[in-house]
């Protein structure tokens, strides 16, 4: 089968559309004279591999080669065509008609079809799967009042037209759709597989199938270790080079440094800042700015009325944020990659094709961000006034996991110093999904953008999000969101109100952002052809390969 990059045409009313960057590592992907005989990557992971089932991951991590969907994003981070051989949209932009390829095939060699993706995303509603990211169907029709438990998930606005043709109809135009649809929730699923495994279904490699280039291998899978092999049916398994991908979950940080200096390894985290230092001039060091916000959300609905009625409090908002150091508090726990705050979207994440500034760049109302200390204890003391306090005690909670028991540490000791009467426990919390109820006053948490537009951050805020877990409230705020989510194009006059949403969110700090952490690494320099992206799914191997 021959198939062409076919580029996704968007309209361009005013000359701006989101964007994303993406890096590749020596990105020419077919130079097979000066290939490696052996070509198995092997990578490390925390965590075991607990679920192959797309609708019930929190995040994809490596398991994103074994997706593919209607798009996937490409080297520039934009969405191009993938399952799909064409897109027709309707006036009214508010139905798209996609025509799949008639010859593409799980890995069981089953065909790919249009019902496979309205199984898949009507699925991903049902309320018994819990799917995570189920708030990205926003928009979709019917999505929002399926969400909310009014109708039931096979009203979603998601049909087949025979074989191969997939009709979508949206509520209202979304001019990021397209970015959204390369997220891997938006993948096909096989729903004879599914029904034919049941509740065993997707809980072990041999009980699921993939569309992706790369499929989990049934064989050798332990809590230790599992690994990916070339999908034999895949589109385009001419241009996939790695014969194996094995992912060993590794508890020691220290093991995995020994691995990777013993040649067992081909990519190491460096955690600590004495590694970034020693290692950050070597051809092996590499940086990836992700598309994530460290940030500190407010519980104002806790047992102690006088917490809840000072934390309500803008103005104790903002004097929190501007007790904090940003740059020396990204440098002291994640290295000096990491960017200070310009507001809640990341750096890198949407920009004008026109030569325009990044849209965190712009985002207005930056210095409520900025570390003003004689300003913070004014505000500081004027809410705790209001609240009835002269000191109180506010409980931290950070997750368990890698920096972030140090970055609860740091940002105490900056809170506390600056803060007059504060005191401040720490607790850490279990994983869990991102919509899981708050556990501290304050708490530490991660965001991700899903899809290359600053309203894959500006959403989750809204009064009716999911994971707005602060419950932070703001009309204005979700008139703007829902006039950017309504636009038809990306348009001069749809980024001016990003803008503008944006600056109210910090405004009145409904959240807290600290810091645009970038994860460092060392790699196997002789590996080429890998795409980091900075947005959605981090990376992918397909055209990957080892030279000589």
């Amino acid at each position: 089968m021959k198939r062409w990059i076919i580029p996704i045409l968007i309209i361009l009313l005013g000359g701006l559309t989101g964007c994303t960057q993406s890096t590749t590592v020596n990105s020419t992907s077919d130079s097979k004279g000066v290939m490696a005989k052996r070509q198995t990557l092997d990578l490390a992971t925390e965590t075991p591999l607990t679920t192959l089932d797309t609708d019930k991951m929190a995040q994809f991590g490596r398991l994103n080669n074994t997706i593919e969907g209607l798009y996937q994003t490409n080297r520039d981070g934009q969405a191009q065509l993938a399952l799909a051989r064409r897109v027709k949209v309707n006036a009214a932009k508010t139905t798209y008609t996609f025509t799949l390829w008639k010859d593409s095939y799980w890995s069981n060699g089953d065909l790919i079809t249009a019902q496979n993706f309205v199984y898949a995303w009507r699925r991903a509603l049902n309320p018994r799967t819990k799917a995570p990211d189920a708030d990205l169907f926003r928009g979709i029709k019917n999505a929002r009042q399926i969400l909310a438990g009014q109708l039931p998930a096979n009203q979603l606005g998601v049909r087949a037209q025979g074989r191969f043709k997939l009709i979508v109809q949206l509520d209202h135009p979304m001019a990021e759709l397209p970015q959204r649809l390369a997220y891997p929730l938006f993948g096909p699923q096989n729903q004879r597989i599914a029904k034919k495994f049941g509740k065993k279904y997707a809980t072990k490699p041999e009980y699921q199938v993939y569309a992706g280039p790369f499929m989990v291998s049934s064989h050798g899978d332990t809590r230790q270790h599992w690994h990916m092999v070339p999908n034999p049916h895949y589109w385009d398994r001419q241009h996939v080079y790695l014969t194996r991908i094995n992912v060993n979950v590794y508890h020691s940080q220290a093991r995995a440094w020994r691995d990777y200096q013993s040649g067992k390894l081909d990519e190491v985290r460096l955690l600590t800042k004495t590694n970034i230092k020693a290692y950050e001039h070597k051809d092996s060091y590499t940086a990836r700015p992700y598309s994530r916000m460290i940030l500190l959300t407010y519980r104002r609905n806790g047992a102690n009325a006088k917490i809840n009625q000072l934390l309500t409090q803008s103005r104790a908002r903002l004097a929190i944020s501007h007790a904090i150091n940003r740059k020396q508090l990204g440098q002291a726990t994640y290295g000096s990659a990491s960017l200070p705050a310009q507001g809640i979207v990341p750096a890198g994440l949407s920009r004008g094709v026109r030569g325009t500034a990044d849209f965190a760049a712009s985002q207005p109302h930056q210095a409520t961000l900025k570390y003003q200390p004689k300003l913070a204890q004014r505000d500081w003391q004027a809410a705790l006034k209001q609240a009835g306090l002269t000191h109180v005690t506010l409980s931290l909670s950070y997750l368990d996991a890698i920096n972030s028991h140090s970055l609860a540490k740091h940002l105490k000791q900056q809170l506390t110093k600056i803060l007059p009467g504060l005191t401040i426990k720490l607790k850490s919390r279990e994983w869990g999904f991102h919509s899981a109820p708050l556990t501290g006053d304050l708490n530490l948490a991660t965001q991700r953008a899903q899809y290359a537009d600053p309203l894959s951050m500006l959403s989750l805020y809204t009064s009716t999000s999911t994971a707005n877990t602060g419950h932070w409230q703001n009309f204005d705020y979700d008139d703007l969101v829902a006039q950017a989510s309504n636009a038809p194009s990306f348009n001069n006059r749809r980024w001016k109100t990003l803008l503008k949403a944006d600056g109210i969110l910090m405004q009145h700090q409904g959240v807290t952002p600290l810091f645009q952490p970038a994860s460092t690494y060392l790699i196997n320099p002789h590996l080429n052809g890998v795409q980091f992206n900075t947005v959605g799914t981090q990376s992918n191997f397909k055209e990957a390969y080892f030279v000589k």
